[in-house]
């Protein structure tokens, strides 16, 4: 499971982000509480990640903190 991510911010659109991590992207879903504390393109970022399994699709939801 995947429980934090620390890279660069690559993307930010609407409520989804790509964070390079080591040349690997990953993508999650954050809100626009979360959105509004991340940085310019390019930035290093750290997200708390839940990652939600389904049968046909794996997510990962993004948070600025551990409480968020």
């Amino acid at each position: 499971m995947i429980a934090l991510l620390t890279g660069l911010l690559r993307a930010l659109d609407n409520q989804t982000v790509i964070i390079d991590v080591g040349g690997v992207g990953y993508e999650a879903l954050v809100t626009s509480r979360t959105a509004a504390t991340l940085g310019p393109i390019g930035t290093p970022v750290t997200l708390h990640i839940i990652t939600h399994v389904r049968e046909d699709a794996i997510s990962l939801f993004g948070f600025a903190t551990r409480e968020d």
